[in-house]
């Protein structure tokens, strides 16, 4: 009866969208994994964006200090570099399973397009 009891609990999490593994934490180093793709969106102005989406391979969270801000469950990583050799190297990437490593924050102006915005210092292919 225990392992049915346990299936049970490991299903539900499942269904429920909750991750397996511990949450990123704002401003903290982290990493993601996913498919790399290229958004088509527009800003509050209407302007065309084309931000860098990571489709994740599973669910992530982000605890933030504010829980208001923290992200649940998410299964998209908008990220981007502000580290110049990165940057340059990111668009290489697009359509392929891929890692990053930076650091996580919540979405919290129109030019942030999925829940969580990751300032990313490395990528490597899968």
């Amino acid at each position: 009866m225990t392992h049915c009891r346990w299936f049970l609990a490991v299903a539900m999490a499942a269904l429920a969208g909750v991750p397996a593994h511990a949450c990123m934490k704002d401003g903290e180093a982290g990493k993601a994994a996913g498919v790399l793709s290229i958004g088509s969106v527009r800003d509050a102005a209407g302007r065309p964006q084309r931000p860098y989406i990571l489709r994740l391979s599973s669910p992530a969270c982000l605890t933030a200090s504010d829980p208001e801000d923290s992200v649940k469950s998410t299964r998209t990583v908008h990220i981007f570099s502000t580290d110049e050799k990165v940057h340059a190297s990111i668009a290489q990437f697009v359509g392929k399973s891929i890692e990053v490593s930076g650091s996580p924050f919540p979405a919290h102006t129109a030019h942030h397009h999925a829940p969580i915005v990751m300032d990313i210092t490395g990528v490597t292919q899968r």
